[in-house]
């Protein structure tokens, strides 16, 4: 009797650990559960379906090719610099 209970218990037991990981359960394995089998999916990102994707402040300077401007009021650098600190 004691067997069969913790025999009982250890099916349980393992059924419970199967069915707790779902990717355990799409590898093929044979289901002996009564539930009905939900579907897998796997979650969307928040901002996976906004309008504006990557218009990030910086993007387009970051694709922008660096030149050398051998004048330092010129330079990327100093305007960045004006652009930043003076307006």
């Amino acid at each position: 009797q004691e067997r069969e209970q913790k025999a009982e218990e250890e099916r349980i037991r393992m059924e419970n650990i199967l069915s707790g990981n779902p990717l355990i359960n799409l590898a093929g394995q044979p289901q002996q559960q009564t539930q009905p089998q939900t579907a897998f999916k796997v979650k969307r990102r928040w901002d996976h379906d906004v309008l504006f994707k990557n218009c990030a402040k910086g993007v387009d300077e970051a694709r922008k090719e660096k030149r050398f401007v051998n004048d330092t009021l010129r330079s990327e650098f100093h305007k960045k610099f004006m652009e930043k600190y003076v307006k």
